[in-house]
């Protein structure tokens, strides 16, 4: 029985090695989606387009994600995913400024959602 104002610790032995090459949120939407809802942490990554002005804005072009299932008694299931700027369609009307502005638009609409669905935390574990 744990008293008022203690804590208990939880310890989940993580594995050494796991796929490293990660799935597409895009080509397995409904399998992200159950991933996400029986997850416990999800950790993200960002990456921006790069640009050689530094008054440039940062636009959003990938997210890296790493969805921890820990199951008791057993080794944590880890799971990465990928959505980048190669998930949104380009018309070919839209510059390339002004498709990278609609790519940070939908990584952030994304990254928003996401936070709504479990411990989520931006840097790796």
């Amino acid at each position: 029985m744990v008293a008022a104002g203690e804590y208990m610790t939880t310890i989940a032995e993580m594995p050494n090695r796991f796929s490293s090459s990660p799935k597409r949120v895009m080509d397995s939407r409904d399998e992200f989606l159950s991933k996400i809802r029986n997850s416990q942490i999800i950790t993200y990554t960002l990456e921006y387009f790069t640009c050689c002005f530094l008054n440039d804005p940062r636009y959003l072009k990938a997210i890296q994600l790493r969805v921890y299932h820990l199951m008791e008694n057993k080794r944590p299931e880890i799971t990465q995913y990928l959505i980048s700027w190669e998930d949104v369609p380009q018309n070919e009307v839209d510059d390339w400024l002004k498709f990278q502005s609609k790519v940070d638009a939908q990584m952030q609409e994304f990254l928003s959602e996401l936070k709504g669905y479990s411990y989520v935390m931006e840097g790796t574990l």
